[in-house]
């Protein structure tokens, strides 16, 4: 864990955004390699894994790992010694941004476990029927095109999963609901909708299916 002085307690949903744009950047900038220049991807992907597997523990949040950035960069170039990988052709601080990538992808999914169990608590302890356990966020959104709702009905399990993403051919948002069954034989439900308002409908007469049940 990363310990902060008092000058560093500015960190703002803003950085946050920032911090994951950077690396969402980064990884625009590395893998499309693999088409047009094997051998730099191949050398970038290899450090990426090894500097991940050294960051792997390191930090609990966007700041911490934006604070271990320049710790990162030395190990980096110690790795590339190491490993006699020729880093001179490289972009260092996009190799680093990659690394911290995946790393902040496990943190998120982390904080995703911790962050259900308590909104099934709390949804439970103020009787509610529905827990809410997933909504995009800045932490998120740079990540991702889709924007992604998910809630569970406390007395079956169902998750109701909301999307709006862009179709790939029009650039336009797509609307979609899926009603998640867990359990032996798994099933599910998918209805796509074509505006905002009959998803919005859509949900809002699953929901009550559910809770009439």
């Amino acid at each position: 864990m990363v310990h902060h002085n008092g000058a560093m307690n500015a960190w703002t949903p803003e950085a946050t955004s920032a911090f994951v744009a950077r690396l969402e950047s980064a990884e625009r900038q590395i893998y499309p390699l693999a088409m047009v220049d094997t051998d730099r991807y191949e050398r970038a992907v290899t450090l990426i894994g090894l500097l991940s597997r050294h960051l792997d523990g390191s930090g609990d949040s966007a700041e911490d790992l934006e604070l271990l950035r320049p710790k990162a960069l030395t190990r980096l170039r110690g790795i590339a010694s190491e490993q006699a990988i020729v880093l001179a052709d490289l972009d260092e601080g996009a190799v680093v941004d990659a690394a911290l990538a995946q790393r902040y992808r496990v943190l998120r999914a982390d904080s995703a476990i911790h962050s259900s169990d308590r909104a099934i608590e709390e949804a439970r302890a103020a009787g509610e029927t529905w827990a809410a356990l997933e909504a995009p966020d800045v932490s998120t959104l740079g990540f991702a095109t889709v924007q992604r709702w998910v809630d569970m009905h406390l007395e079956t399990g169902v998750r109701l999963v909301r999307t709006i993403s862009p179709d790939a051919l029009t650039g336009h948002a797509r609307f979609r609901i899926e009603l998640l069954h867990e359990g032996p034989g798994d099933s599910s439900m998918v209805i796509d909708c074509d505006n905002r308002q009959e998803w919005l409908d859509e949900a809002a007469a699953l929901r009550q299916a559910l809770d009439g049940q």
